[in-house]
């Protein structure tokens, strides 16, 4: 378990906030996550439920990350002026209600308003959250803490498609009505729990993100795998489904994949306190092209589930410590965390709305193959570019540790 650097007189102190803080953190992502990937079974029926093309199916699955794009940076300056808790809170409730609207729909657009809502919701959490721990967790485990909140939203990404095939089995309006209210027990456990440390939000902090070049460039190691995996989420049930797979063997395909990442995510974060971000980012982006690659030549289904394993592994090595990153890169030039991870949450949602979009486009006017090997060529690009990534502190790829009062003073803010 977590907790933060102390002294040992403070340690048994520290511990239960600690803990409380990454169960609340772990949990509020959890839920968004599940909420997130539950579509990913259901995008057959609702194609052919609704008469949707890829393209319309693309749009329908994109929804959620356009919301998520519109509320990114502002949901960090919201949660900059009220706090993280209040955030985490407020985006919690924002979730129920755009769940219990998703279950109530009856049509395309409804549909795709109530996952717009939720990408609304998505953002405002995930900013919260994040900034929650990390304001509390010394720079040199931030790769760690970051890594076991990713691996906790993996589960979210596993449980996702089952509740979609249940949904589908069973009741869609039902077992999203049961979601919306565990929703709101999850707000409840988050207005419990301790504030947390505050943070100061310097008066020029957004002009500042703007002039940071390498900021920016971190934020682009989370779009680059947000771009593959949006595509992925679209392209595979639908061929998976013309291979005559049923709801559960996808559900289950997406479920295999995400185990990997469970495990993964906290020794990936781990391994890059240790060694720097971007030895495991460079080895997942090359990983990435290679299986972008494999798709676009491979087409039988046991094939293409595979492929989904091996892409889930990828984006572990890039995801994890890139938003370890991106908390680096707004700590040294004094940008508060909230708004780091606002502009992290509008990356992340970009590729997740623009894959399926532009993914299921490509797809209809070249065929499958098309958005694959884009997707691997700008892996590659990216792989290559890593050179020029680096911080005001020397390159990213040293890892920066924080002094023990430095880390006292976060720890005592969860305190």
């Amino acid at each position: 378990m977590l907790f933060c650097r102390s002294d040992p007189i403070d340690r048994k102190r520290k511990l239960v906030p600690m803990r409380r803080l990454l169960a609340v953190v772990s949990v509020t992502v959890f839920a968004d996550a599940m909420l997130f990937s539950a579509i990913v079974p259901l995008v057959p029926v609702l194609s052919d439920t609704y008469d949707l093309s890829k393209t319309g199916a693309g749009v329908l699955v994109a929804a959620y990350g356009a919301g998520a794009v519109v509320a990114g940076i502002p949901s960090g300056v919201f949660a900059s002026r009220i706090g993280p808790k209040r955030t985490v809170v407020i985006g919690l409730l924002v979730l129920a209600v755009s769940t219990l609207a998703f279950s109530l729909g009856e049509s395309a657009a409804a549909l795709g308003a109530a996952r717009f809502a939720q990408g609304v919701a998505s953002a405002i959490t995930w900013c919260g959250a994040l900034a929650w721990l990390t304001l509390a967790t010394p720079r040199d485990q931030r790769g760690k803490a970051v890594g076991t909140v990713f691996s906790i939203a993996v589960l979210g990404f596993i449980v996702g498609p089952a509740i979609g095939a249940i949904a589908e089995l069973t009741s869609l309006r039902g077992t999203f009505m049961m979601i919306a209210g565990l929703t709101v027990l999850v707000a409840l456990f988050a207005a419990s729990s301790p504030a947390g440390q505050p943070e100061e939000q310097p008066p020029e902090a957004l002009r500042r993100i703007l002039k940071n070049r390498g900021f920016f460039a971190a934020l682009w190691l989370v779009l680059v795998p947000s771009l593959f995996l949006g595509v992925l989420d679209l392209l595979v049930p639908l061929s998976l489904d013309d291979a005559n797979w049923g709801t559960i063997a996808i559900a289950a395909t997406f479920i295999a994949a995400g185990l990997s990442e469970v495990i993964l995510a906290p020794l990936i974060g781990s391994f890059s306190d240790r060694r720097g971000r971007l030895v495991p980012v460079r080895a997942g982006l090359l990983l990435m092209g290679i299986t972008g690659m494999a798709f676009a030549a491979l087409d039988t289904a046991y094939a293409i589930a595979a492929l989904v394993i091996v892409a889930s592994i990828a984006a572990s090595l890039i995801f994890s410590p890139s938003a370890a990153l991106i908390s680096d890169r707004g700590e040294e030039a004094e940008i508060p965390q909230t708004l780091a991870f606002g502009f992290m949450n509008t990356a992340w949602a970009g590729g997740v709305m623009l894959g399926p979009v532009l993914g299921g486009a490509i797809a209809d006017a070249l065929g499958d193959a098309g958005p694959y090997v884009l997707g691997a060529a700008l892996a590659f690009i990216t792989a290559g570019s890593l050179r020029g990534v680096t911080s005001t502190r020397g390159t990213v790829a040293e890892p920066a540790a924080d002094s023990s009062s430095e880390a006292r003073e976060r720890a005592s803010g969860a305190s």
